[in-house]
Order: structure tokens, then C-alpha cells, then sequence
């Protein structure tokens, strides 16, 4: 699971989106294996663009995911030139046994060219 994660964030960096749609998908295999290639590509190109990083590490992971045996979450930080951001990423055990990326948490990873948002906490106008 480990290995499925870093060849992800390699094609990623590489902008590699045919090696991202093999590593990405379900319980039941890539989605270069089963989704319409124009959907395929044009989902993976957003991906690519939120996850754009110049490095990034694991920060934690993999975490069980409770209740389902067949995932694990990893946080990962992403460097970026602007800003570090954390995220999580899940992996799913396929079918036949292997691991994919399963959920990159878009609504996590940020603006991926704008500034950093400050932390904190409440809500502003």
C-alpha cells in the first residue's frame, strides 16, 4: 500500500496522467481499467493540478479506517511553492489483492495556487 502511494505522487509530480489512471480506483481495479477515457482524463487533470507539489511526505499512515478493513488513510503533506499543505489520501485493496488510490480528498488539498489560507478557528464574513 505503501508503494501504490508513492508511484501515485511520482506520476503526479511527473504529470504522468496515463500512470495516475492505472494507480487510481476501486475495490474492483484501476479506472484506466473500466471508466470512459475522456471522464478518466479530464478527473485525473484535476487531481494532478490540486496535488501539484515540488515534494511532499507522509506524515502519518496508514491509518485503519474504522469499519472497513479494505482501506487505510495516510496524511501527506504537500510542498508546494506557496505553502505546505496536509491532506489525507486513501488506499483501497482491490479485489485481487493488490492497492489503489482510492480518495485524494480534493476539499482538503487547497487552493494549489494561491496562498496558503491561515489557520484558525470560527468563522469569518
Amino acid at each position: 500500500m505503501n508503494e501504490s502511494l508513492t508511484q501515485f505522487m511520482a506520476a503526479v509530480k511527473a504529470n504522468d496522467l496515463k500512470r495516475m489512471g492505472e494507480l487510481w480506483g476501486t475495490e474492483h481495479g484501476p479506472a484506466a481499467g473500466s471508466m470512459d477515457s475522456d471522464v478518466l482524463r479530464r478527473r485525473i487533470t484535476v487531481i494532478q493540478k490540486y496535488l501539484e507539489h515540488s515534494g511532499y511526505r507522509v506524515i502519518e499512515g496508514p491509518l485503519l479506517v474504522p469499519g472497513h478493513d479494505d482501506l487505510r488513510t495516510f496524511r501527506v503533506e504537500l510542498q508546494r511553492n506557496s505553502c505546505n499543505q496536509v491532506l489525507p489520501i486513501d488506499v483501497v485493496r482491490t479485489r485481487s489483492g493488490g492497492w489503489l488510490v482510492y480518495d485524494v480528498h480534493l476539499e482538503s488539498a487547497g487552493n494549489p495556487v494561491g496562498p496558503c489560507q491561515p489557520s484558525g478557528t470560527g468563522t469569518r464574513p
